[in-house]
C-alpha cells in the first residue's frame, strides 16, 4: 500500500491501478517466486509509463512549437497586408505628387515661353525704331544754296533799317513722320504691360492707336490692348479688340495670336463651341505654328477634340 501511495494517478493509468489492486488482493496467497515476477512486471510497467509520459511531453512541446509558428505566420501575414496597403497608399500619393509637379512644370514652361516671346517682341520693337532713325538719317534731304546767290553774299536790306540775313543758311527739311516718338510710345506702353499693370497698359495702348492709327505697330498695339483687357476680365471689350485684329489685319502675324486668345476668352466665358471654332481656325490656317500646337493641346485638355 505504501508503494501505491507514491504512484502518480492519471487517466492513462486506470488500467494499472486495477492491476495493482489485483496484485494486493492476491499477494497474500501468492508464492515468493510469483511475487518477484509481479514486481518485475510492475517495474517494467513503470518504465513504460515514464516513456509514455516523456512522449506526451514531447508531443505537447511540438504542439506548442507549431502553435507558436502559426501565430508568427498569422502575424507576418498581417504585417504583409498592412505593408501592401501602405505601399499602395504611398504609390497613390507619389503619383499625385508627380502629377502636380508635372502641371507646375508645364505652367513654368508656358510662362517662360511667353516671357521669352515678349522679350523678343520688345527687342524687335527697338530694332525697328533704330532702323527708322537710321533710315531717316540716310534719306534726309541736304540743303542747297539759293539759286543766283553766291555763297556768303549778303542780301540787301529793304531800306527800313533791318539787318541783312544770310541766304546761304541751310534750309530746314520738311517734317518727316515722327517714327521715333511712335516707337517710344509703343515701348512705354509695352513695358507697362510686361510689368503686369494691365489697367495702365490699356490706357496707354488706347492712346497709341488713337495717335498712330495706321502704322506698322498699330496691329500689335491692338493685340496687346485686347490682352490687357482680357487679363482685367473685361471680356466684351477684349473680344471686340481681338476681333478687330483678326478682321482688319488679315496678313499680320498677330492675327494668329488674336485667334488663339479669342479661343481662350470663349472658354473662359463658358462658350465652349466658340472656343472650339477659334482653335480649329488656328489649326487649319496656321498648321505649322506654335499656336496650332497649343490649340490642339487646349482642345484635348478641354474635351473638345
Amino acid at each position: 500500500m505504501k508503494v501505491l501511495s507514491h504512484l502518480p494517478v492519471n487517466p492513462f493509468q486506470s488500467w494499472r491501478i486495477g492491476l495493482l489492486s489485483w496484485v494486493v488482493v492476491f499477494s497474500g496467497c501468492a508464492t515468493e517466486p510469483n511475487l518477484t515476477d509481479i514486481q518485475k512486471q510492475l517495474q517494467l510497467l513503470t518504465i513504460q509509463q515514464e516513456a509514455t509520459q516523456k512522449h506526451e511531453q514531447q508531443a505537447r512541446e511540438r504542439l506548442g512549437t507549431i502553435e507558436s509558428q502559426l501565430d508568427e505566420h498569422d502575424f507576418l501575414v498581417g504585417e504583409l497586408i498592412k505593408t501592401e496597403e501602405e505601399a499602395s497608399l504611398d504609390t497613390r500619393h507619389l503619383l499625385e505628387k508627380l502629377e502636380r509637379t508635372s502641371n507646375m512644370l508645364r505652367e513654368q514652361i508656358e510662362q517662360t515661353r511667353m516671357t521669352t516671346q515678349r522679350r523678343d517682341q520688345d527687342l524687335s520693337i527697338r530694332v525697328k525704331a533704330l532702323e527708322s532713325r537710321l533710315d531717316n538719317m540716310v534719306h534726309q534731304p541736304r540743303s542747297t544754296p539759293v539759286e543766283g546767290i553766291s555763297p556768303g553774299a549778303p542780301s540787301s536790306n529793304s531800306g527800313n533799317g533791318a539787318t541783312t540775313t544770310d541766304l546761304n543758311k541751310p534750309v530746314d527739311p520738311p517734317a518727316a513722320p515722327n517714327t521715333e516718338n511712335e516707337a517710344s510710345a509703343f515701348r512705354s506702353a509695352y513695358k507697362v504691360y510686361l510689368n503686369g499693370n494691365y489697367e495702365r497698359a490699356s490706357v496707354e495702348f488706347q492712346r497709341f492707336v488713337k495717335h498712330y492709327p495706321d502704322t506698322t505697330l498699330t496691329p500689335q498695339a491692338f493685340y496687346y490692348l485686347g490682352e490687357s483687357q482680357y487679363f482685367q476680365k473685361q471680356y466684351d471689350p477684349a473680344k471686340q479688340t481681338l476681333e478687330h485684329v483678326v478682321t482688319s489685319y488679315p496678313n499680320n502675324k498677330y492675327r494668329i495670336s488674336a485667334l488663339y486668345k479669342l479661343g481662350q476668352l470663349m472658354l473662359e466665358t463658358d462658350q465652349r463651341t466658340k472656343a472650339q471654332e477659334f482653335w480649329n481656325r488656328v489649326i487649319q490656317e496656321f498648321p505649322e505654328s506654335p499656336e496650332a500646337t497649343h490649340a490642339k493641346e487646349q482642345l484635348k485638355k478641354s474635351g473638345l477634340s
